[in-house]
């Protein structure tokens, strides 16, 4: 009998936000020239950490996503029977 693995705990707000400050600094962004939080400024570091942290934990709840065993995923190219059909190809 296999062991189903427990789900760890969610990360916290300072997880989070060590890991997106870790993220900017590998793409070359300082997001600490921003102000600290200024409701006048176009972004700042609370906005900015608080808006990442939603994207994240909305990709881990899209990643949590049941696939349908019998779902089909529509393919690019035209079904080969348009072949022998009337349809016009794009």
């Amino acid at each position: 009998m296999t062991q189903v693995p427990t789900r760890p705990d969610p990360p916290t707000d300072e997880e989070l936000n060590a890991y997106i400050v870790t993220r900017y600094a590998l793409l070359g962004i300082d997001i600490f020239v921003l102000p600290e939080s200024d409701e006048d400024a176009p972004m700042d570091q609370e906005r900015l950490l608080e808006n990442a942290r939603s994207i994240l934990r909305q990709d881990v709840t899209a990643a949590d996503f049941d696939i349908d065993p019998q779902f089909h995923l529509p393919v690019p190219h035209p079904a080969p029977f348009t072949a022998w059909t009337e349809e016009e190809s794009r």
